[in-house]
């Protein structure tokens, strides 16, 4: 199982599934995205979570 660095929490496939769908739902949809965008940050910190191998 991937772990979330800022907790060292161990997540389910679910979780993260579940925590991506979250952040996106809370996306602003701006025209441009800045690499400031903590929203924009996180959701590509969830999506590489994604792409380890989760059992």
């Amino acid at each position: 199982m991937p772990v979330w660095k800022y907790t060292n929490k161990n997540v389910t496939k679910e979780e993260v599934e579940k925590s991506l769908a979250a952040i996106i739902s809370a996306c602003f949809h701006c025209e441009t995205h800045s690499n400031g965008c903590p929203i924009s940050k996180t959701a590509g910190e969830i999506k590489a979570m994604m792409e380890m191998k989760i059992t």
